[in-house]
């Protein structure tokens, strides 16, 4: 039997997000190493283009280890198979007549690519939250770096002249 309650937030993610519920952070948390990520020869063309996009970003924002690349290659992979399952319904359209024994539209079907197209997009959600490529999942990081009101008014005068 698995663990009960939620996952535990990685410490790295605690320490972006400032720790908001001021738990206790783990010292001893295992850090994989950040180098020598390389892509799985088993990525079809367009997931290794997405991996491609990717993999520079997450590397800059510290979010990308060794231990990740398998993660990170089912979610190149899922993003191929929602562009082919879209473009497949695209062409054909999301439903599909059912015909009686004489030939007469009997009733309309949904097309079962329109279910898979959602399983798949709940897929990619759900690992872009893990990985911080959502609006709602960097709303919670910080990097560490303060913003107010005054610095932005600050950089606009510095910038534009005044």
């Amino acid at each position: 039997m698995g663990k009960r309650g939620p996952r535990p937030t990685p410490t790295k993610l605690k320490l972006l997000r400032g720790n908001p519920g001021r738990r206790s952070i783990n010292q001893s948390e295992p850090e994989p190493p950040a180098d020598g990520i390389t892509m799985p020869p088993h990525l079809g063309p367009i997931a290794a283009q997405r991996w491609d996009q990717l993999l520079p970003m997450l590397q800059a924002v510290k979010v990308m280890t060794r231990a990740d690349v398998e993660a990170l290659a089912r979610y190149c992979d899922t993003y191929e198979w929602w562009l082919a399952v879209r473009e497949k319904l695209k062409r054909e359209g999301d439903t599909y007549p059912i015909l009686n024994d004489g030939g007469q539209v009997k009733y309309v079907a949904q097309r079962p690519e329109v279910s898979i197209a959602h399983k798949l997009s709940q897929q990619l959600r759900q690992l872009e939250q893990d990985f911080g490529l959502n609006p709602s999942a960097r709303s919670g990081l910080s990097n560490g770096e303060k913003h107010t009101p005054e610095d932005e008014v600050a950089e606009f005068f510095r910038t534009h002249g005044a």
